[in-house]
């Protein structure tokens, strides 16, 4: 764990050490957060490999299939519709994360700077 600066009772150097921090447990934590990956919504399990060539090559041939290069409007909502439910669902996971972040700053703060300040406080007097 990094200590506290010897000025770490000065604003601007509390600032950068709790930003050091903030870093340190998003690279640990966050990011390695549990996050759903979306099913398979066919078998309602996660996507396996071979699962994921055919759908590939299925879509593949639907746009082979098709007669002129101009894409019609029912499949441009379509594909809005379904890009926008891909942005919610990473919305979700991002305002989730945040969360979790913060929830673990505070913490880290509760427990770990609190005690070491009250710590060095004890030390100096």
């Amino acid at each position: 764990m990094p200590q506290l600066s010897p000025g770490a009772g000065r604003r601007s150097t509390c600032s950068q050490y709790m930003c050091t921090m903030l870093v340190q447990v998003a690279d640990k934590n966050t990011m390695a957060a549990n996050t759903p990956i979306p099913n398979n919504p066919t078998t309602g399990k996660a996507w396996t490999r071979n699962e994921l060539l055919t759908e590939l090559e299925v879509e593949r041939k639907r746009n082979s299939e098709r007669t002129s290069g101009i894409v019609s409007w029912a499949e441009q909502v379509s594909n809005v519709q379904a890009r926008w439910s891909i942005h919610l669902k990473e919305w979700t996971i991002l305002t989730h994360q945040v969360y979790e972040l913060g929830r673990e700053c505070r913490v880290f703060a509760e427990t770990r700077l609190l005690s070491s300040t009250s710590t060095s406080l004890t030390r100096s007097n």
